[in-house]
């Protein structure tokens, strides 16, 4: 099956893990489930307001048509980027195009 981003993965896409938040522990840590997904990473840093009004750094983002949400995580090359806000855009057979905001790397 074809997605969105398709026409444009074999020539710029990669590879990256999807860290999905799914729940917190009793220390009120974020737990993870990990997939792997096709993403297009742009490196952009430039700062964004968030919709409760808070400015954010944000150090890249990618396009996908993953169910990527605020507060998950992408891991490429190593170093793990939080996913700290979110755009979307409708499309008439029910698959989203995501762009997802990256703020800063961690090890």
């Amino acid at each position: 099956m074809s997605s969105l981003l398709s026409p444009y993965l074999s020539a710029m896409g990669e590879s990256v893990t999807w860290k999905q938040r799914v729940s917190v522990n009793g220390y009120n840590e974020p737990e993870y489930s990990d997939s792997t997904i096709q993403v297009i990473w742009f490196d952009d840093c430039r700062l964004i307001r968030t919709e409760g009004k808070e400015d954010l750094q944000q150090f890249a983002f990618i396009q996908t048509t993953a169910q990527v949400e605020q507060g998950d995580a992408i891991v490429r090359g190593g170093l793990t980027w939080p996913v700290i806000g979110i755009q979307k855009s409708p499309h008439p057979q029910g698959e989203q195009f995501r762009i997802a905001n990256l703020g800063e790397r961690m090890i």
